[in-house]
């Protein structure tokens, strides 16, 4: 059986390790969210789980609509499109919604040491 990771769990992980880390850090740019997504599934595969990303612009517009009370696009001070949680929420809430039904192993894959540097921590 096969992984399948979604937007939705790759971006309130990274949001939780990114917020976690760093309280003012409130957004993950899209190029982050590819290289952390990279590596969660080099992770999982290392481990002979096999795991595959599902994104496209499509799931990520539904996320982005589904979980609007949560998380907005911005253009950051880079001038780089990334996704913010928004002001009031916090990492416990995400951890509650997004992290309660991951298996050991994919919970692992997003909080490990290796995956979390994709994210510049």
């Amino acid at each position: 059986m096969s992984i399948k990771i979604g937007i939705a769990d790759l971006v309130a992980n990274a949001l939780i390790e990114l917020v976690d880390n760093d309280e003012k850090n409130r957004e993950v740019t899209y190029e982050q969210l590819n290289e952390y997504g990279a590596l969660v599934i080099e992770t999982l595969n290392a481990q002979k789980e096999e795991a595959v990303l599902i994104i496209s612009k499509e799931r990520t517009k539904a996320f982005l609509n589904d979980y609007s009370d949560f998380f907005e696009v911005r253009i950051n001070a880079k001038k780089e499109k990334c996704i913010a949680l928004r002001e009031g929420k916090t990492t416990d809430e995400l951890r509650e919604l997004f992290r309660g039904y991951l298996s050991l192993d994919m919970l692992l894959a997003f909080i490990s040491e290796y995956t979390i540097q994709a994210l510049g921590i």
